[in-house]
């Protein structure tokens, strides 16, 4: 059940849409420095970046219906208390090369035009806030797992339900599985959706509410971001989940490329080499370093010397005139080599 599960996972999405494997036996933390203390049966990632904890027990298992629910509340728990950032895109780029995939098709096929690091980051973000999915697979589930994973989806933030896995086998042999869904009622689906989907939300607002509670310095360095955006001809736009402001430019075949995001949870602006570093402008590794040595002589030392990560730099530094002419410079030269992919001089 649990192999099929993870090469079928349409049968357990209900309303989730496609889902896309983590990794199967994700190891789970009991504390910030602890070793994996738990696994749960299986991990996805819905187009939404909703991480989703798959837990499979036959009907026969007498921990079925308490057990298994404390077992799997203790897994949410401790998995969004200790969750570490970067960790569920690591087990997804491994599980995918097992499996002898290319890690960015694959993820580049399920979310579309999605930003990789924008999703990635959501996931994470959702992760932490306990906006999760938690579900119970078996081949027989109760009237009482029934009414427990209902009341639990009635008053938890998080979505929980059952999904009972019918097996049925013909006289040739062949098997046909017959899921039921239990728990996510429409009410209930409903309010979650709306609670959990914020609306848009204009670029001041934004600013306002993200970047202005962080200090004077945060807030004049995110106006000069903005500034340089425009003098780029490029636009900044803001994520679905407010997460981010990303740039939004184009290459030469009016692709839409996003080079650099501005987050809200630290006012860190990121150099997206993470999503460059598959373009062909960029695939050469001594282009990048190019690039990112030039970023590290404007504002100093960055995250990560990662060069196909996500180094960034807290945009305070751009509240210095000087500092934000040079990097709007630098800036300029990236958006053009992103649009005909000619060589960039110093």
């Amino acid at each position: 059940m649990q192999s099929l599960v993870a090469k079928y996972p349409e049968l357990i999405s209900d309303g989730d849409g496609e889902l896309l494997l983590i990794k199967r036996e994700q190891t789970i933390l009991d504390s910030e420095q602890g070793a994996g203390r738990w696994s749960v049966d299986h991990l996805f990632v819905t187009r939404t970046a909703v991480p989703v904890l798959v837990e499979l027990k036959r009907a026969v298992d007498p921990r079925l219906r308490r057990e298994v629910i404390g077992q799997m509340l203790e897994y949410a728990a401790n998995a969004t208390a200790y969750w570490q950032p970067g960790k569920i895109a690591d087990s997804f780029a491994m599980t995918a090369s097992q499996e002898g995939a290319d890690p960015d098709k694959t993820l580049a096929d399920f979310i579309g035009e999605q930003d990789p690091a924008s999703f990635w980051s959501q996931v994470d973000a959702n992760f932490r806030a306990g906006q999760v999915k938690l579900v119970f697979v078996a081949d027989e589930v109760s009237r009482e797992l029934a009414r427990i994973v209902e009341f639990l989806n009635d008053q938890m933030r998080a979505d929980v339900r059952a999904v009972e896995l019918r097996w049925y086998t013909s006289a040739l042999g062949h098997i046909t599985l017959s899921p039921r869904i239990i728990g996510e009622t429409e009410r209930t689906a409903s309010a979650k959706r709306l609670s959990q989907s914020p609306g848009p939300i204009a670029t001041t607002e934004w600013l306002e509410t993200h970047i202005r509670p962080l200090g004077p310095d945060f807030e004049r360095g995110a106006f000069q971001f903005l500034k340089a955006i425009d003098k780029w001809r490029a636009r900044a736009e803001i994520s679905n989940t407010h997460a981010s402001l990303y740039v939004i430019a184009t290459d030469s075949n009016e692709r839409p490329i996003y080079p650099l995001h501005l987050w809200a949870t630290k006012g860190e602006v990121s150099f997206s080499l993470k999503w460059l570093f598959n373009k062909p402008a960029f695939a050469d590794e001594g282009i990048r370093r190019e690039l990112y040595d030039q970023l590290v002589e404007i504002v100093g030392p960055l995250s990560t010397g990662n060069l196909a990560g996500l180094p960034s730099f807290l945009v305070k530094q751009l509240a210095s005139e000087d500092l934000s002419e040079k990097f709007t410079d630098w800036g300029a030269r990236l958006i053009e080599r992103m649009k005909n992919g000619a060589s960039m001089g110093a």
